[in-house]
């Protein structure tokens, strides 16, 4: 029982999650068949144990969880990392080429990133200045110019 108790607390992490998603996301006009199938993957094997036992148990087997954790960014779209060209490395650069984002999954992954701050931090964010976990993230996500563009469109207009 002591393996299955971190996948039940994941399991209703995972649900305030989507619930909070489906209120936000309407909000920036995520289309609904989006809302629903966010996140879906996380309930599969290759994902739900290593994530449970990463956020809700014994943190031990890294490994494990940066593959779960590659497999959800490869299956859904609303993740940045999905849109980056990994096969053409510019060392001069040291990045990749970043791909134009969808608009629905710009807004699917701003409401994601809002939801999973309302669900983790138990409250929204008030203003992108005390958004704690945007000023982190910010500079290390990358997007190609139009959507780094569009996103902050986005979230001006939303705060």
């Amino acid at each position: 029982m002591s393996n299955f108790s971190p996948m039940l607390k994941y399991t209703w992490i995972i649900i305030k999650h989507k619930y909070f998603l489906l209120k936000i996301g309407r909000r920036l006009g995520v289309p609904y068949y989006r809302l629903l199938k966010h996140d879906l993957s996380k309930f599969s094997w290759k994902e739900l144990p290593h994530y449970a036992r990463q956020f809700c148990g014994d943190k031990s087997d890294q490994p494990s969880f940066m593959r779960a954790w590659l497999h959800h960014q490869n299956s859904n779209d609303h993740h940045w990392e999905y849109w980056i060209n990994r096969s053409v490395y510019h060392k001069d650069k040291g990045d990749c080429d970043t791909i134009d984002m969808s608009d629905a999954a710009i807004r699917e992954m701003i409401a994601d990133w809002l939801a999973a701050s309302r669900a983790y931090s138990g409250f929204w964010p008030a203003s992108l200045d005390k958004w704690t976990w945007y000023q982190d993230k910010w500079n290390k996500i990358h997007l190609s110019s139009d959507t780094k563009q569009k996103v902050l469109d986005i979230l001006i207009t939303l705060f």
